[in-house]
């Protein structure tokens, strides 16, 4: 019997058991004519696998009153190192194919430029783990006057080398340490061949191109769910595109049509899983699933491509819940065991829109793809249905544009408790739980932050990045989830940055255009798709100089974009278009810093869509300050040697212990404790 497990996400051991979240490998074979068999079973004993992870099996003692037998249930007397830690605890380890230093660092742009940087090694047996820094320079990382790591252990054997540590999260020292947060973090690492000539590392140990970068979260609220439960039976299909040609444009939208299996009678979604064609990783940059409407009356538009937001296909115009996003970065998702995605039932999805969003930025042609998303189900029902919620500024060129040259330019977009509450009565809820949260920009974000109101006061952020990378988006997990209710409002911030740009950013779909979004997956479902708002060209272009009654639309333009319209006057500016003009204003800081403050204090539209559009809401609104905003706590720093603490200004709380262990290469397991 032979069982491959993928353990991808999972952050500790997983055990052998009869629990859903813990493992089993067999297989019940039905026979004729009976023989006196029941069990024909095999095991590795602890007594041979134990050791092998350099586990002194005399230095073992059983925790007092644990039931059963799990490693958390026992203790290491021994070695010094590792005194005191569980089996669990201490078999959480990651090793590397060198005999040589490895090291890796959390980095604010993928150099080693104000880097927080470990490098350890084993001689003889002897672990080496120092904390240093990326000086003002790509090169050789001094050691920091102070070593806020603890070291945890490490061995060397085969070939491979591995080392575990300890710090805590806070930034124990100024100017040298990075606190570690929720945000996107840039892992950096490097290795090299050969331990150290010396007692440390020196200017000469340089890795040459045994280096690289990978975006990681290394904080969530909680971990995701791990793995499906044990018990009911699963079966998949698949959506994928089929050897679809890439056009040769620097962005494109693909939109196709499919019908949903069969199902035989309703069924639910607990699983879902990215299929992204080997090679094509750089071009497929995301994936949204919608619903449509459920009477096609020509199938003949089934499964073929279109340009999204096109008339192409008039059917896509129904198309207007999402089931689910996918972006570059993200894993698969496995839904809460008490919720699921309904299918196959009175009232389910009947066709689906698979919209991929295609990045090619060397416009390159004649790539084929087939990717899309695989889908797991479940006859065995749970107990609530989810929903997914797009929150935050509508998608519009004409209204949603940000200046050329800034450092900084926030835009928000609004989702008001009117909204939720009108929703929410008319489903008959009174509250939901949110579960994971995806925050979504362009090129030009830089920071976004989902703000959660109560009775005049924020809650703790649903999602919060302040060090967003377009490239690694994946969703963040609550768990326990977080309760929305229907008196509650949500609001999304988005901060860009368009230095070395010299025209106007438009709000769009195209990567070089932006958006500002968060995509909220939540249970049990009520009927709400949309919550956004916009400042209507009609109070932003005036506050430009824009004369409304001076602008005429381009002849044989499709679309709305700002090149799409010419002035006819003032004199001055008479034939430039709007995109122009826009541009060409003297976007100084100060300028720039006044057009944000009145975007967002300005009158908004607010637009509250459910499934069932003929009950949307279209309201208009000033937003109103946050009178009590939420502020984080300050983590503090505990000084080891005298038990004192260090803290910045503001409230603090205990600055936990972050493990790591390294891979040589660019993985490292971390964990919050």
């Amino acid at each position: 019997m032979e069982c491959d497990y993928n353990t991808k996400g999972r952050t500790v051991m997983t055990e052998g058991g009869l629990g859903t979240m813990q493992e089993m490998c067999m297989a019940f074979v039905a026979y004729y004519p009976k023989i006196d068999l029941s069990y024909c079973i095999s095991t590795v004993s602890l007594f041979d696998s134990w050791p092998y992870l350099g586990i002194d099996l005399s230095k073992i003692q059983k925790i007092d009153n644990t039931v059963g037998d799990r490693l958390s249930h026992f203790n290491l007397s021994g070695p010094t190192e590792v005194a005191g830690k569980t089996l669990l605890e201490y078999m959480n380890e990651v090793i590397g194919q060198t005999t040589g230093w490895i090291g890796i660092g959390f980095s604010p742009n993928g150099a080693m430029t104000a880097s927080d940087i470990i490098v350890g090694w084993v001689t003889n047996g002897i672990p080496t783990v120092t904390d240093r820094h990326g000086d003002s320079s790509n090169t050789y990382p001094p050691l920091d006057p102070k070593q806020n790591i603890e070291v945890l252990g490490g061995a060397e054997s085969n070939g491979w080398t591995m080392y575990k540590f300890s710090r805590q999260i806070a930034a124990c020292e100024s100017g040298y340490d990075r606190e570690i947060t929720s945000n996107t973090e840039k892992l950096i690492w490097a290795y090299g061949d050969n331990d150290p000539p010396g007692d440390d590392l020196a200017p000469g140990d340089y890795h040459g191109n045994k280096r690289g970068v990978q975006s990681m979260f290394f904080l969530q609220s909680s971990r995701a769910q791990n793995g499906l439960p044990v018990g009911p039976d699963y079966n998949t299909f698949e959506v994928l595109a089929t050897e679809f040609t890439i056009p040769s444009e620097y962005t494109y939208y693909n939109c196709k049509l499919y019908k949903l299996p069969d199902f035989g009678g309703k069924q639910h979604i607990v699983k879902w899983e990215p299929i992204i064609q080997t090679g094509n990783e750089l071009y497929v940059h995301h994936i949204i699933i919608y619903r449509c409407g459920d009477m096609l009356a020509n199938e003949t538009e089934l499964e073929h491509d279109a340009r999204c937001y096109s008339s192409n296909m008039a059917h896509f115009a129904t198309c207007s819940v999402i089931i689910l996003e996918w972006a570059v970065g993200a894993e698969e998702m496995v839904y809460p065991e008490e919720a699921g995605l309904s299918v196959g039932g009175p009232g389910d999805p009947v066709y689906i829109q698979m919209e991929t969003h295609y990045d090619n930025p060397n416009v390159i042609s004649g790539v084929r793809d087939s990717s899309g998303i695989r889908f797991t189900y479940t006859s065995t029902l749970r107990k609530y249905e989810i929903g997914i919620i797009e929150i935050g500024n509508l998608v519009n060129s004409l209204q949603h544009f940000i200046p050329p040259g800034a450092e900084s330019f926030k835009s928000i977009g609004h989702c008001s408790d009117a909204c939720i509450a009108n929703r929410m009565v008319d489903s008959g809820v009174n509250n939901v739980t949110v579960f994971s949260v995806v925050l979504h920009t362009h090129l030009a974000g830089r920071k976004l932050r989902l703000r959660h109101m109560r009775n005049g006061v924020e809650l703790p952020y649903l999602g919060n990045d302040e060090n967003y990378d377009f490239n690694y988006q994946e969703a963040r997990h609550f768990n326990p989830g977080i309760i929305v209710k229907s008196t509650d409002s949500l609001q999304i911030e988005c901060d860009y940055t368009t230095k070395g740009r010299t025209v106007m950013t438009e709000g769009g779909y195209g990567t070089t255009e932006e958006m500002c979004v968060a995509f909220v997956s939540y249970y049990p479902k009520f009927d709400l798709s949309f919550c956004l708002s916009t400042v209507t060209q009609y109070v932003s272009w005036p506050y430009l100089g824009i004369d409304l009654k001076q602008i005429k639309k381009k002849n044989n333009t499709a679309g709305d974009h700002l090149s799409h319209y010419i002035l006819t006057g003032p004199e001055d500016v008479a034939g430039n278009t709007l995109l122009e003009y826009m541009s060409e204003l003297d976007w100084n800081q100060q300028n720039i810093t006044n057009f944000e403050s009145f975007y967002n204090s300005a009158r908004h539209v607010e637009l509250c869509v459910p499934a069932n559009q003929t009950k949307s809401i279209v309201q208009a609104f000033v937003p109103v300050n946050i009178t009590s905003p939420y502020i984080p706590p300050v983590k503090e720093c505990v000084v080891a040697t005298t038990s004192q603490t260090t803290t910045s200004h503001g409230h603090v709380i205990k600055s936990p212990s972050f493990i790591c262990i390294y891979l040589v290469g660019f993985l490292c397991k971390c964990y919050n404790w």
